[in-house]
């Protein structure tokens, strides 16, 4: 058997890599091989819903021979990756809580500004659906702006409508594309707050001493939470969310000098300095209107990079050789091409980089993915690792037990035979003793049983005869209060007992309030709606008067203006009718109740 097999921790020997670029889905099976990784099966899914196509994937991958389950990676553009610099040294890390809110600190903003690209508008223009030139127009219209097709009058009839209709009202775009966009939109996008991170050290910022840079990686959870939701119903774990760019420098051994890696991608170029083996500096550039040789120069000129500094190219989806051999010629410089056996029509070198980085090869802290939850603690402070540590110790423990009672086993063995014979005695005698404590046992529990029925009737005669009666009287007299307070200027909207409101804050309790010795034993929550103020500080004067023969105080009036039925103004009134009985009283009832 083995050992990634007995130990819940260890690296799997299988893995799902997964890569969407919101409306499409590649997928293949890598397996580790050494030091390379090998493509088992492989598929791709054109398909806008990422709950249909994973569905699709997974089944084509098993009509390729795979058998399924197992663990999953999946490269998605919905996830962040940069560099922050923090004040935390590697070499002393920070509890994993602490570092989890330093981290969201810093990335919080960036994620949110990282959600602004997966807008419709930008969606339709990314696709090819509307040029960037009609994108401006619909965007001048929905802002009321002077166009050129109908100037301020049709400004003023499309502004503040939705950006999708109003382009396929125009005729930009169809209804179908329209529908692919936002669909794709639900997969890259999410409102929730709350975003999960990974990081990994990097290195000492040179002009800032004490602060380090660290590459994190960070989604929405709750986005996260759909994926790993959509993988589970396929029978697949989700184990992390990788980021679509800059998986590939996993594919790279460590340079003690600086090289550079520029990784293209349709209408975006990633680009990354790499120093020592350590990522020093990232760039990532957005244009679909340009060649992917335009995007990589500016990414290239954006690094500064210097003649002597190595370039490699990871480039997929186009002619990598072509796009290389251009550069030379543009630059003049030697630029190589990432490679790798398992790349191919469907396995991206973000989607081997991610599989050798999940498969816990060389160079983990090149690329960062999100699991749910965040980061892993330390070996040593893991449950399973602990687990694990627990298991050898009660083995070695119960080994050593054993031995000690076979040891002892000869010893006790030839007392046996004594011991049974003085307790076939004992037993006897045992045997009549416990014969008449049983009797005496029921002759208690038959007299118990008769003090608990004559408890439990002096209880009920005392319910029915007292506190019932009182109960009912009181109830009555509120109602009747209100009866005589309430005038056609006050509406009672409810009435309830506070004891049974689960939700209810208590009040400030005032100066006065805290030196009365007595203690509430009845209370009720008013709320009623008067059509003026007058009327509603007449209306708490009036319950005062009323509700004293009945030994009820009023606590925590309060007027707040309110509108009201019809949605008339008003002022609302609340307050509450509270019983005080002194403690002395109380400590009786409660006596009592202890003797019922």
């Amino acid at each position: 058997m083995k050992f990634s097999k007995l130990l819940p921790f260890g690296k799997p020997s299988q893995l799902l890599v997964c890569e969407t670029d919101g409306f499409s889905l590649r997928g293949a099976v890598l397996v580790r091989s050494g030091t390379q990784v090998v493509v088992l099966h492989q598929a791709k899914i054109e398909q806008v819903d990422m709950a249909d196509a994973v569905a699709d994937l997974i089944a084509a991958l098993k009509n390729d021979g795979w058998h399924g389950g197992g663990s999953a990676v999946l490269l998605s553009p919905a996830v962040l990756s940069t560099l922050v610099e923090l004040p935390v040294n590697p070499k002393k890390p920070r509890p994993l809580q602490q570092m989890m809110e330093l981290v969201r600190w810093e990335v919080e903003p960036l994620l949110m500004q990282h959600m602004t690209r997966w807008s419709v508008g930008h969606l339709l223009v990314g696709q090819g659906y509307m040029t960037e030139e009609q994108a401006q127009a619909v965007m001048d219209l929905q802002q009321g702006k002077p166009n050129k097709a109908g100037g301020l009058a049709l400004s003023d009839k499309f502004s503040l409508r939705r950006f999708g209709d109003l382009a396929e009202e125009l005729g930009y775009i169809k209804r179908s594309q329209l529908n692919a966009c936002l669909t794709g939109q639900e997969w890259l996008k999410s409102d929730d707050e709350t975003i999960e991170c990974g990081w990994a050290a990097q290195g000492p910022v040179e002009d800032i001493p004490g602060t380090f840079s660290w590459l994190v990686s960070c989604v929405n959870k709750s986005l996260l939470q759909r994926w790993i939701d959509v993988f589970a119903r396929q029978g697949v774990k989700l184990k992390s969310l990788y980021p679509l760019t800059g998986c590939s420098t996993t594919l790279l051994p460590k340079n003690p000098s600086s090289e550079l890696i520029l990784e293209s991608h349709r209408g975006m170029t990633y680009g990354m300095r790499l120093h020592a083996g350590r990522i020093a500096e990232q760039r990532q550039y957005l244009n679909v209107t340009k060649t992917p040789l335009e995007i990589c120069l500016e990414n290239y000129h954006a690094l500064h990079g210097a003649p002597n500094e190595p370039v490699w190219l990871a480039c997929w989806h186009d002619d990598a050789h072509a796009l290389a051999q251009e550069m030379r010629q543009m630059l003049e410089i030697e630029v190589e091409i990432i490679t790798d056996p398992a790349i191919g029509t469907a396995c991206s070198p973000g989607m081997v980089g991610a599989a050798r980085h999940a498969f816990g090869f060389a160079g983990d802290e090149r690329c960062v993915g999100v699991r749910n939850g965040g980061p892993l603690p330390p070996l040593p402070q893991r449950i399973e690792v602990r687990g694990a540590a627990l298991a050898v110790v009660l083995l070695l423990s119960i080994g050593a037990s054993e031995v000690s009672l076979m040891v002892r086993k000869s010893s006790v063995e030839t007392h046996k035979q004594d011991v049974d014979s003085r307790w076939k005695v004992v037993d006897e005698a045992t045997k009549r003793i416990n014969a008449q404590i049983q009797e005496i046992e029921k002759r208690k529990q038959a007299l118990a049983q008769k003090k608990a029925d004559l408890a439990h009737l002096e209880a009920m005669l005392d319910f029915y005869s007292n506190a019932a009666p009182q109960r009912t009287a009181l109830v009555q007299g509120v109602l009747g209060v209100l009866q005589t307070a309430v005038t056609d200027e006050v509406i009672i909207v409810a009435i309830d007992e506070t004891s049974k409101r689960g939700n209810t804050v208590p009040a400030p309790i005032s100066p006065s309030e805290a030196q009365d010795k007595r203690v509430e034993v009845e209370s009720f929550h008013l709320d009623a709606w008067a059509i003026s103020e007058a009327a509603a500080q007449t209306f708490i004067q009036k319950m005062k008067e009323a509700i004293a023969p009945w030994q009820l105080e009023i606590r925590d009036a309060h007027v707040t203006s309110r509108a009201g039925p019809l949605n008339l103004d008003g002022f609302g009134v609340s307050m509450r009718l509270v019983k005080l009985v002194q403690t002395d009283r109380i400590s009786q009832l409660q006596q009592k109740a202890v003797r019922s």
